[in-house]
């Protein structure tokens, strides 16, 4: 029988790999979340009521000045917030993956890094394109790159090496079998990430969104304009966003440990394959079978 020190670690199971990441999500909430969560709550809420004030101006003055470049340059800046914001969080997760004290105060210094925003804006440059060309790509071309963001913190990789490490991480596969590949389980648990995501989304914006329609429907039944109450709508979307904002960041919290967890899982047994295999080729291989009497 061969011995246990001879034996291959296997992969985490995806199901492991989602409580597990849920675990350690719920374990360190207090130390990352807030530090995250609340630059974006504000930046976003800021956005709006800035929404809010244009439209009920514009409801009240049709020829009121179009803010339209100001809403989407605001729009623009709230997206880099968020990818900041995430990167930040990553190295807050990775600090307590790794046993490290987190400290955010660190982690977004390393975020707002020079070579850090340079690389991060490449990784989602390429995914926009991706998606532009067509959605196949995106599924494939998404995932190999997921490990970018945690190989430029753990590894101090940028760049096209950060990109490089990441497509040898998500195609490693030594046992040849498609339902154990990192890729796929990338693309699972981002789309387990959307769906909860989306749900928490509905579940938010449900409560704001049903007196609006109960009240058009009411207008509408009357013969009146449904359109008259749309003052009091547009305010129900800042509570509304406010909300999501919060849900949100728990969700990408959740994700960033997921993507840790398997990052750790992958690099942990390709580098001892690989040692094993160096050790193999020095000494031998382990010894073979000790046959029973």
């Amino acid at each position: 029988m061969n011995g246990l020190a001879f034996q291959r670690p296997g992969p985490m199971p995806f199901r492991l790999l989602l409580d597990e990441a849920l675990r350690q999500a719920r374990r360190h909430f207090r130390a990352i979340y807030l530090q995250v969560a609340i630059p974006i709550v504000v930046f976003s809420t800021l956005i709006a009521v800035i929404q809010a004030l244009w439209l009920s101006r514009v409801l009240v003055d049709k020829g009121a000045v179009n803010s339209t470049a100001v809403t989407y340059l605001l729009a623009l800046a709230n997206f880099g917030l968020l990818i900041v914001a995430f990167m930040a969080m990553l190295a807050g997760v990775m600090d307590a993956l790794t046993g490290r004290a987190v400290d955010m105060k660190r982690a977004w210094r390393f975020a707002l890094q020079g070579r850090v925003l340079g690389t991060l804006l490449l990784w989602y440059g390429a995914g926009i394109v991706s998606l532009v060309c067509c959605c196949v790509p995106a599924l494939v071309l998404g995932p190999s790159l997921a490990f970018v963001p945690v190989v430029m913190l753990d590894e101090a990789r940028f760049g096209p090496g950060s990109f490089s490490r990441s497509v040898e991480l998500t195609l490693y596969d030594p046992e040849r079998q498609l339902l154990k590949r990192p890729l796929l389980k990338v693309l699972l648990l981002l789309v387990v990430v959307l769906i909860v995501s989306s749900l928490l989304g509905l579940l938010v914006a449900l409560p704001f969104q049903l007196p609006m329609y109960v009240d058009m429907f009411r207008r509408m039944a009357t013969g009146e304009d449904p359109m008259q109450g749309a003052a009091g709508w547009i305010w129900l979307q800042v509570p509304a966003q406010f909300l999501n904002a919060l849900v949100s960041t728990a969700v990408y919290l959740y994700l960033a440990f997921g993507l840790g967890l398997l990052f750790l899982d992958t690099r942990g047994r390709k580098e001892g394959t690989d040692l094993r295999s160096e050790i193999d080729a020095v000494f031998g291989g382990p010894p073979p079978e000790l046959p029973f009497s």
